[in-house]
């Protein structure tokens, strides 16, 4: 966003210009005081554990063109005080101007927005159709995980028309968070990767997930296109709901983008599309060839020609912390511990036990976090499912993964085989001390759970080698 009026900020925010001309203009928009440039403006957002107008004067000594803040009248006065020379736009709620100001801006391009949401598989899908649609067009995605209410906004205002395609993450852990971020996208696009049991705590069940998620399509453009799941029950549903033009992926026969002739490799897999193209993709997952599916759908709907598209993943790489394979001197760590959720640990779990490793297979589990009345019966599910799996160890972080541990014991694991522990910082001491060579750990667990301290200490404690010339995993 830049070389913007202060007045057309006014009047998508509908704020009250406090200090300053509304003739002033501005170069972009920031909500980090530590980063912001010279000529941009500045949200003053708060939260649970911060407040942005702390940092108004550290980003007016940094000569941001001016700040919006709250209507707290003490902290206004406050801040008015040698502030003379800069804009001061007053709003009744930052945040929420922060998405006015962008679903604004968005209708002034002419690029095509792509949203992406499902329970699982948001990044990895959007970083695919990145991946593709560079070879083609000029196309920018959302840095990260940028999927909320501020990350949104932030995408949207890093994108000029000179670029084709914007692909947007998008997510949610609460009602109605879905249907603000359609209203502020506004979308050309939209991909539903999947519909599972993740955020139950705010949701309440699978059914609140599927409800939630449909309010994505309340909000495209008249010639919209949904991009859906065609072997999950709960987008098939939210497909039925929608009256412009689906397109389905999946392995069911009936899907326009359909995956077969699957076959495991030693770095991923190899797949054919239609009966007709055939992909290599060169990671671990073999719930990543959904992912693949949604990123052919999406580029074939854009008018690229599938012989074009299906020789783009060879090179394609997992974002951090997804099935990301790490080696550490005669160890092998896969370091999936960004998120978790039933369906997700389900998925990695089957993976994991595909591996052939010349070592034991260790799996080290962390909470599946905001599952809410359903905490307890998902994660004894999830150690029944670890006890049939053949792996080797079971170490557990966190109250909740205490759960995995008894039903894998109930369900035939050895005891001396799994450790539950409290802290991350516990796990991590334990782990290191118990690893042997040739050891192939992976690491799952929800982001809070902070298990990529334990990826740290095996690095530490473990010289790192050349992947090239490290211990070859194969897939049976």
């Amino acid at each position: 966003m830049n070389n913007t009026e202060i007045s057309d900020v006014l009047k998508a925010i509908n704020g009250e210009l406090l200090l300053g001309s509304p003739e002033s203009r501005i170069t972009g928009i920031s909500t980090d005081s530590r980063s912001i440039k010279e000529g941009e403006l500045f949200f003053a957002l708060e939260g649970e554990n911060y407040d942005g107008h702390k940092f108004v004067d550290q980003a007016v000594s940094k000569g941001v063109a001016g700040a919006v803040i709250s209507s707290n009248k003490d902290i206004v006065y406050s801040l008015l005080y040698g502030l003379e020379k800069c804009i001061l736009i007053e709003v009744v709620d930052t945040l929420k101007a922060l998405g006015d100001l962008a679903k604004f801006y968005r209708k002034s391009l002419r690029t095509n927005f792509i949203a992406v949401t499902g329970s699982n598989g948001k990044t990895t899908t959007k970083d695919m159709i990145y991946h593709v649609l560079r070879n083609f067009n000029n196309v920018t995605r959302s840095r990260k995980s940028f999927n909320n209410f501020i990350g949104v906004p932030l995408t949207i205002f890093d994108t000029d028309s000179t670029q084709d395609f914007c692909v947007v993450e998008m997510g949610t852990n609460a009602p109605g968070e879905i249907r603000r971020l359609s209203e502020i996208i506004f979308s050309d696009f939209t991909v539903l990767t999947n519909i599972s049991c993740t955020h139950l705590e705010c949701l309440g069940s699978i059914e609140g997930v599927a409800n939630e998620k449909a309010e994505l399509i309340e909000n495209m453009t008249e010639d919209g296109i949904l991009i859906t799941n065609a072997d999950d029950d709960w987008c098939n549903r939210i497909a039925n709901r929608f009256d412009g033009k689906v397109i389905s992926f999946g392995f069911n026969k009936s899907a326009d983008i359909r995956a077969s002739n699957v076959k495991r490799n030693d770095t991923g897999f190899d797949f054919t599309i239609n009966d007709s193209f055939t992909v290599k993709l060169s990671v671990l997952g073999k719930h990543n060839i959904y992912n693949a599916m949604a990123a052919i759908a999406i580029c074939n709907a854009v008018g690229i020609g599938m012989e074009n598209i299906c020789d783009k993943f060879i090179d394609f790489r997992l974002p951090p912390m997804r099935m990301e394979k790490q080696v550490y001197g005669d160890i092998v760590v896969i370091n999936d511990g960004y998120n978790s959720n039933p369906s997700s640990m389900s998925a990695a779990l089957e993976e994991f036990s595909q591996l052939n490793t010349p070592g034991r297979k260790i799996l080290v589990c962390g909470d599946m976090l905001e599952m809410g009345n359903y905490a307890e019966s998902v994660h004894r599910e999830i150690g029944a499912k670890v006890a049939k799996s053949g792996i080797d160890a079971l170490w557990t972080v966190g109250s909740l993964s205490g759960f995995v541990a008894e039903e894998a014991i109930a369900n035939g694991m050895p005891e001396e085989r799994i450790r539950s522990c409290a802290t991350s910082e516990e796990v991590s001491s334990f782990v290191v001390s118990q690893l042997k060579k040739d050891d192939t750990v992976l690491i799952k667990g929800s982001r809070g759970m902070k298990l990529e301290n334990v990826v740290r200490q095996i690095e530490s404690r473990f010289s790192r080698k050349n992947e090239n010339n490290s211990v070859l995993l194969s897939l049976v």
